[in-house]
C-alpha cells in the first residue's frame, strides 16, 4: 500500500515505489550529527537499500 503523504526521492530504497511515493505507514527520522542544526544533519532511519547491483 503506498502513502501518498510520505514523499520520498530517494529511488534506492525498498520502501520507494519509483514515483516519490512511500509504502510505509510511517517513517524515523533520526540524526547523523550529535547535535544537529541543518537539514543535512537528519536522515531517514527507515531506509532500506533496494539495490538491484
Amino acid at each position: 500500500m503506498i502513502n501518498p503523504h510520505i514523499k520520498c526521492h530517494v529511488t534506492r530504497c525498498r520502501y520507494n515505489d519509483q514515483s516519490q511515493n512511500c509504502s510505509l505507514n510511517d517513517i524515523v527520522v533520526g540524526n547523523s550529527t550529535p547535535n544537529p542544526h541543518e537539514k543535512r544533519d537528519t536522515e531517514c532511519d527507515s531506509f532500506e537499500e533496494n539495490c538491484e547491483c
